[in-house]
């Protein structure tokens, strides 16, 4: 039986796949808070639900122009948290690129999303990444 907070982030990434956003709202909480480290200009935390889909917006459209592939390596599951890590991998032609391993730790109350906070391998890396390709209009 799939854990029910894993549940809760298919619903999300289905809702957010339409944009819908009244069945976003069902899945994250009205005061979400999403923190992205770095010192691009994705980084910082973002704040309500139409904050976080601006960041997801921006960070799908980056990742769909870079050639991204995503490998599952480990996910934890309990009452209030999912950590998800992930090896991920771009190519991008111009030669700059991310090649490392990233994790999400999302938070969960009340059967909603109420935060998510990523974690690099490599800052430095990452920082060069996104501060090349992060100003994604």
């Amino acid at each position: 039986m799939i854990h029910m907070n894993l549940s809760i982030i298919d619903r999300f990434f289905v809702a957010y796949s339409r944009h819908d956003m009244d069945a976003i709202s069902k899945e994250l909480s009205e005061n979400v808070k999403w923190t992205f480290p770095g010192s691009s200009s994705l980084s910082g935390t973002k704040t309500g639900i139409n904050e976080v889909v601006n960041f997801f917006d921006k960070m799908g459209e980056l990742m769909g122009k870079a050639n991204v592939k995503v490998e599952k390596l480990v996910m934890g599951v309990n009452d209030n948290y999912v950590l998800e890590c992930q090896y991920i991998k771009t190519d991008k032609k111009d030669s700059v690129n991310i090649d490392q391993k990233m994790c999400v730790l999302w938070t969960f109350e009340n059967g909603k999303i109420i935060g998510g906070k990523h974690f690099t391998e490599d800052q430095i890396q990452a920082d060069v990444f996104y501060n090349k390709y992060g100003d994604v209009k």
